[in-house]
């Protein structure tokens, strides 16, 4: 029998003292809250939308196109 990994959603401290929690996935910000535990409810309903997985990807690769032809001008 497999083992499911565990999800882990990193939180992060806000100036103003609520939390956010960040999907490692998506990188999505799930919620914002005052505090940990009203994270997980948001936590545990969360599922990446591939839309957003996709579109990430995308400008990713523009963006590395880009570079790559900032640096070709550049030397040439």
């Amino acid at each position: 029998m497999f083992s499911q990994p565990v999800i882990f959603y990193p939180h992060r401290r806000n100036r103003n003292g609520s939390f956010d929690s960040i999907c490692l996935t998506c990188f999505a910000t799930i919620a914002n809250a005052e505090t940990e535990m009203e994270l997980l409810e948001h936590e545990r309903r969360h599922f990446c939308k591939p839309s957003t997985v996709s579109q990430r990807a995308f400008d990713r690769r523009i963006l590395e196109g880009k570079e790559a032809t900032r640096v070709t001008e550049a030397v040439g």
